[in-house]
């Protein structure tokens, strides 16, 4: 693995400028079989199958994690795990072409990418985050008048496919934000 490709995304995904930084226990947050992650300083919110949404509450600009988890994969879906997955991203073209599909994937039906959006996919690469190998990218997506910034990690987690995607505006965060954000990441352990 590219140690240099693997640095700058982390730095980038973990937008971390508070080195050393230490996770208290105050706040733990236990998915049972899944992870566990301390939330402190984050507001969590719990969505629909099992999804959780966090939202930073020290933070003086929008700052959110969402984790998902898709249904269990099944029969010929449930064939190879995550090693498997992540060897089918073996090129940077591929990795960029994955990464495309999964933001066109999450937006609303009524979004058209080229007409109401622009994607840019700034990072792609392989890491380990929490114990467990990852597929990570960083998309940059430009609504004309704000540009987001996702960057997410997905992997395939006990059967299921997992995305945990870190949104904020670009340019956007402060020390607060960037602190939050890298204690969150330190913290979460997968199962």
């Amino acid at each position: 693995m590219n140690h240099r490709l693997k640095a700058r995304f982390a730095a980038a995904l973990l937008v971390a400028t508070a080195a050393g930084s230490v996770a208290s226990a105050a706040e733990l947050y236990t998915r049972p079989g899944r992870y566990t992650i301390d939330a402190e300083g984050w507001d969590l919110q719990p969505g629909a199958d099992g999804a959780m949404l966090l939202r930073c509450k020290a933070c003086t600009v929008p700052v959110q994690v969402q984790i998902d988890y898709s249904p269990e994969r099944t029969g010929s879906e449930a064939k190879g795990g995550n090693r498997a997955f992540l060897a089918r991203l073996d090129t940077p073209e591929a990795q960029t072409q994955f990464a495309e599909l999964m933001v066109e994937a999450s937006l609303p039906d009524e979004i058209e990418v080229g007409e109401d959006i622009e994607i840019q996919i700034a990072t792609v690469g392989k890491a380990m985050v929490g114990g467990l190998d990852v597929f990570q990218y960083v998309a940059l997506i430009d609504g004309g008048e704000e540009v987001t910034q996702e960057s997410s990690l997905v992997a395939i987690h006990h059967d299921r496919i997992l995305k945990i995607a870190l949104n904020h505006y670009q340019g956007a965060l402060d020390d607060t934000a960037r602190a939050r954000i890298a204690s969150l990441f330190k913290s979460l352990k997968f199962d």
